[in-house]
C-alpha cells in the first residue's frame, strides 16, 4: 500500500488535470445531475467535497448559491481547485479545524485510491454535523461483468510484464463489499443505486478513436458489457455493475 509521501506524488496537479491521453471522448463517471438535486433540495449552508481534485464540482454546488468547500491531499492541488472554482479548499491536514461542519458531505472516487478506506470514510464524517447528509461515488471494478472479467484475462496475458502507470485503484471494489463497509460505519442508509456507466471507456464514437487502438478497444469491449448489463436480471445487474452512488445520514 502506498505511504503518505507517497499518495502526495501520486495525487498531484498533474493528476487533476484532466486527460492523460488528449481524447476528450472520456465521460464524466459522477452523479453531477443528481447531487446538485440533493442539494437544491435540502439548501444546506455548506457542502463540503472530500478528494475535491480539479475543483469543477465545487463550481457546480457554488452556483446553487450554496457554500462550497473542498478537501484534498496535495497543497499545490488545492490551489489549484480554488481558483477556477471560486471557493475555498483545504489539505485533509485541516479537517480538525473543520470538524462538524458540513450539512452534506460529498466523497466521489476517493475509497479505492487510500490504504485504509475506513478510516478515511470515519475522517471524512467526522466534518458532518449530527444528522447531515452523506454522498459517496465510486467504481465498482471487482464486479464479474463482461468488461471487468476482458480487462482481467488481458492484464493475466501480459505475464507480468511492467506497465508505465502506477496503480491508482489500490482496492477493487464489489457492491456486496461496498455496502458491507458502509454498514460498519454506522450510518443510516438512505439510498444505494448500482448502474453501468461507459467509464473508464470512451463514451461515444468519434474519429479520434480509429487513431487510438486501445481506447477503440475500450469503447467496444464497454459497449458489450452495457448490452449485457441491460439484459441481466436485477440481482444479476447488481453483481455486473462498474459504479455505485450511496446516499446516507449520520446520527441525528
Amino acid at each position: 500500500m502506498p505511504s503518505g509521501p507517497e499518495l502526495a506524488q501520486l495525487y498531484g496537479v498533474e493528476y487533476n488535470s484532466g486527460d492523460n491521453e488528449g481524447l476528450s471522448l472520456e465521460s464524466d463517471p459522477r452523479a453531477v445531475d443528481w447531487i446538485i438535486g440533493i442539494v437544491q433540495s435540502l439548501n444546506p449552508d455548506r457542502f463540503v467535497d472530500y478528494g475535491c481534485g480539479s475543483g469543477e464540482l465545487l463550481r457546480r454546488v457554488a452556483t446553487t448559491g450554496v457554500e462550497a468547500v473542498g478537501f484534498d491531499l496535495d497543497a499545490d492541488g488545492v490551489e489549484e481547485a480554488s481558483l477556477p472554482a471560486g471557493c475555498t479548499a483545504y489539505t485533509y491536514a485541516e479537517v480538525g479545524d473543520h470538524l462538524s461542519t458540513a450539512d452534506v458531505l460529498h466523497i466521489g472516487d476517493v475509497l479505492e485510491h487510500v490504504p485504509n478506506p475506513l478510516a478515511v470514510l470515519d475522517e471524512a464524517c467526522s466534518l458532518l454535523r449530527p444528522g447531515g447528509t452523506l454522498l459517496i461515488e465510486g467504481p465498482l471494478e471487482a464486479n464479474l461483468s463482461v468488461f471487468n472479467g476482458a480487462l482481467a484475462v488481458a492484464a493475466a496475458v501480459k505475464l507480468g510484464r511492467p506497465v508505465d502507470m502506477p496503480p491508482y485503484h489500490v482496492h477493487l471494489i464489489t457492491t456486496r463489499g461496498q455496502q458491507r463497509l458502509f454498514d460498519r460505519v454506522g450510518l443510516t442508509s438512505e439510498e444505494f443505486k448500482a448502474g453501468d456507466t461507459a467509464w473508464p471507456a470512451p463514451e461515444r464514437w468519434g474519429s479520434v478513436l480509429v487513431r487510438h487502438p486501445r481506447q477503440l478497444g475500450l469503447f467496444l469491449l464497454r459497449k458489450l458489457s452495457s448490452a449485457a448489463f441491460r439484459f441481466a436480471s436485477r440481482k444479476q445487474s447488481d453483481r455486473m455493475a462498474n459504479r455505485f452512488r450511496y446516499r446516507g445520514t449520520t446520527p441525528g
